[in-house]
């Protein structure tokens, strides 16, 4: 699926999927169940009306979200699907929704090629695909051990039937352990990226801070800056303020909370080196 699509509106949105995945006027309104002129109509801007139920149709013909669709984003990828769809039971949801497992967990793992790979592995494992193989070995090895102690009638012979025997794997024991490193194999993968992650942000912390010094402290004498609370308040707020659902009146409230808890501080701070100042005297 393309990753992302140059901002527009809902009609500039259509005609660059249709023309993306090749789909015609006449087939897109067959399949969502609309008359061509609907759609043509539409594109050519004509009129500006397109139903919401016809949105919500495109959007499922293209497997893309409505809000894709309606040009609010720019990825087209799902963001919600029925249950059923992924294939998940209602318990599997239920845990999920709830907080019964750790979904920042099960996205780390989910997104993983290699755990991908092992769930396959477990389903050989749950439907006994691998064991019953290895039954079909372990039995060869005990025929042909007793036929050897039969055929041959020395020591040396019932030493060789006693090692074929000690061929045999344990039905379980293959799979068990290719499931237990195939999954620490994806543990460790995805614990090293989450490292780096952590580094990135800590990174990223490290030079916002470094930034919101040097606005702070622009045209002072960097020996001996001087920084006011509230100007450390202004920058710390205004970092934030244009951020997606971010109540402004919370943020008023954070912004005279945080100046006031720095000017305890400072005040604080100051009086206690009067008083080891006095206490030198």
């Amino acid at each position: 699926m393309e990753n992302t699509f140059l901002p527009g509106t809902v009609r500039q949105r259509l005609a660059d999927i249709m023309k993306i995945r090749k789909v015609s006027q006449t087939e897109l309104a067959q399949r969502i169940g609309c008359q061509d002129s609907t759609i043509s109509r539409f594109i050519s801007g004509k009129t500006d009306k397109l139903s919401d139920e016809n949105i919500i149709r495109i959007a499922r013909v293209f497997n893309v979200s409505t809000d894709f669709i309606l040009g609010v984003t720019t990825v087209p990828d799902r963001k919600n699907y029925e249950i059923d769809e992924l294939g998940l039971s209602a318990q599997a949801a239920r845990n999920l929704y709830t907080g019964k497992v750790n979904t920042q967990v099960v996205n780390r793992l989910l997104e993983s090629p290699r755990f991908a790979e092992l769930t396959y592995i477990l389903e050989q494992y749950f439907d006994d695909t691998l064991a019953a193989g290895y039954a079909a070995q372990n039995q060869m090895y005990a025929t042909l051990s007793s036929l050897t102690r039969k055929t041959v009638k020395s020591d040396a012979a019932n030493q060789t039937a006693k090692k074929i025997l000690q061929m045999r794997t344990p039905v379980y024991q293959a799979d068990l352990t290719t499931i237990e490193n195939q999954f620490m194999l994806a543990v460790k993968e995805v614990k090293k990226e989450i490292g780096n992650d952590y580094a990135t942000a800590q990174a990223l912390t490290v030079a916002a801070a470094e930034r919101m010094f040097a606005e702070l402290t622009k045209g002072q004498d960097m020996e001996n800056p001087t920084v006011t609370p509230e100007q450390v308040t202004e920058l710390i707020i205004g970092s934030v303020a244009g951020m997606d659902g971010v109540d402004q009146e919370a943020l008023d409230k954070l912004g005279q909370a945080l100046t006031g808890f720095m000017q305890t501080t400072l005040g604080q701070a100051a009086a206690q080196e009067k008083g080891n100042e006095k206490t030198e005297q």
